[in-house]
């Protein structure tokens, strides 16, 4: 607890006013598009925001901050539902914005939203990770958990304790050896049943739900499609979906990057929207899912979908080679490459991402493309729901053990001898009537100069492709808590992270993506 009270109220009057900004702003860039009927209502909930707000800033004595509000409001009341300036009341919330981060203690003003729209993404995304709201329910949920826990622990220390006591050369020695160790592992038991609940309820704080970034993405829309001239419809649901917090803000720099493309680039303009037999205001979905083991974003348009074969001319013509793209769609995740000559602000479809695919890669996620002529344009965006604890199959390579993110893992068993073959002295085999590559773990990491011949062979896929993995033991499953790789050794082919066992030793986690992709290894020579 901050030991200066006004710190802790400043605090919690960031927190509020930030929320309060994303309802004024909702409010606002839903009057473009909104029905008549509608408008008065939104106008009107934004002017209680936005009063609520100057009374706020006034009772923290921040007169710079009522001031601004003051203003803004006096803007809100000066024109009604269909004369209002939206664009000079959203610049007034900007001026405001700043104002306030200053007031935070901020060494660098934020980036104004309106024409960057990344900047005002970011700062939302850094206030969600440094706060996070806590029912007391689950609080009070938390300390009868670790009541249990204290209770578990004393049942344990008094069994444990109870061992050396016992006297061997009594006559119910073994029986009294045997109860014992009953209770140890009973106690043992409690003691990892309450702790697995525990794991389970702090992962489930760490949650933070999507709909924090969809007012961000609204401003955003308004924005961008103010500057291009175009009328645009931002459509959200799924905002009560739950995201690990360590991932909002790869969440929201890709849903900015993919909704500005949507807007600038999948939508069509107003007159050839109508001449199309669309309705000249165009709709950017943006719908999130939650599964067993991953949340699913999807970032849909309805505007003319993506030339596919005039894509192709365009990558053939800057000297990509087509034929290596089953889907030429892929070759928008190409660094650099953009459907445009010149890139501007906004850029080509292409630009911006193939870095959004690394870093959702490197989190464990992927990223797919739909696209239908005429129809539009569907972005599918996968994060796994965690990255903090992860389950894992624990294997071993000439001596080495190696964590293998268990959802990628689709088979494993003994190599049997003669099961491997090779190809240009790249280990294959069949499976599952297919024949698959395969990858020999001490080979690639410099354990072994040549492919095994025995052990096990462990089935991973991973972005629609299969390979065996080649080690010498399968260790079993395990829940591993899951660490970044210190920056120093920056980015390792085929490493995701790093973990510590229970004995103390620290592991590498795998990355089952970029094993999938590596080029086969090829056997070193003897005497080199």
């Amino acid at each position: 607890m901050s030991a200066n009270p006004f710190e802790a109220l400043l605090q919690e009057f960031l927190l509020e006013a930030h929320e309060r900004l994303q309802r004024i702003e909702d409010r606002l860039v839903r009057l473009r598009t909104a029905a008549p009927a509608a408008r008065p209502t939104l106008l009107a909930d934004a002017a209680r925001e936005l009063h609520t707000l100057k009374g706020n800033s006034g009772m923290m004595g921040l007169a710079e901050l009522q001031g601004i509000a003051h203003g803004a409001e006096e803007e809100l009341k000066s024109a009604g539902p269909d004369a209002i300036d939206v664009s000079a009341v959203l610049g007034s919330l900007d001026r405001f914005r700043v104002a306030l981060h200053a007031a935070g203690g901020g060494t660098a003003a934020p980036t104004a939203s309106r024409g960057a729209a990344p900047g005002r993404a970011a700062e939302d995304v850094d206030l969600a990770l440094g706060s996070v709201r806590v029912p007391f329910g689950a609080l009070d949920e938390l300390i009868d958990l670790v009541s249990e826990v204290v209770l578990f622990r004393n049942r344990l220390a008094t069994a444990i304790s109870a061992g050396p006591r016992l006297d061997p050369n009594a006559a119910d020695y073994a029986e009294a050896s045997r109860a014992a160790w009953m209770e140890i592992r009973h106690a043992y038991g409690g003691l990892g049943r309450t702790l697995d609940v525990i794991q389970d309820r702090v992962l489930r704080l760490r949650m933070v739900p999507l709909g924090s970034l969809f007012g961000s993405l609204n401003r955003l829309v308004f924005d961008e499609s103010a500057r291009v001239g175009k009328d645009v419809r931002l459509e959200t649901r799924g905002g009560d979906t739950p995201l690990d917090k360590a991932l909002l803000e790869l969440a929201g720099e890709a849903l900015g990057h993919l909704v500005r493309n949507a807007v600038v680039h999948g939508l069509e303009a107003p007159a050839r929207r109508a001449q199309a037999g669309k309705s000249r205001i165009g709709t950017v979905r943006v719908l999130a899912s939650a599964g067993a083991e991953a949340v699913q974003i999807e970032v849909a348009d309805d505007g003319a979908g993506i030339d596919q074969a005039a894509l192709r001319r365009i990558a053939e013509a800057r000297g990509i080679e087509t034929a290596k793209f089953p889907n030429i769609l892929s070759v928008l995740f190409l660094p650099g490459f953009s459907t445009q000559r010149e890139a501007d602000m906004s850029a080509g479809r292409g630009v911006g991402l193939s870095a959004v695919q690394e870093a959702v890669r490197r989190r464990g996620g992927r990223i797919e493309i739909l696209t239908e002529p005429g129809r539009g344009t569907t972005f599918l965006l996968h994060l796994p729901l965690s990255v903090s604890i992860a389950r894992a199959l624990l294997v071993r390579a000439d001596g080495e053990d190696y964590a293998l993110p268990l959802a990628s893992v689709v088979d494993s068993r003994r190599l049997r001898c003669g099961e491997s073959h090779r190809v240009n002295n790249a280990g294959v085999m069949r499976w599952r009537e297919r024949t698959i590559p395969l990858l020999d773990l001490g080979c690639s990491f410099g354990t072994a100069r040549a492919m095994r011949e025995s052990g096990y062979v462990i089935v991973i896929e991973a972005q629609g492709k299969q390979r065996g993995l080649l080690a010498d033991q399968i260790r079993g499953i395990q829940e591993v808590v899951v660490k970044g790789l210190d920056p120093i050794v920056g980015d390792a082919p085929g490493i995701a992270g790093s973990t510590v066992l229970g004995d103390g030793r620290a592991i590498l986690i795998l990355d089952p993506r970029s094993l999938v992709e590596a080029a086969p290894f090829v056997e070193a020579e003897v005497g080199v």
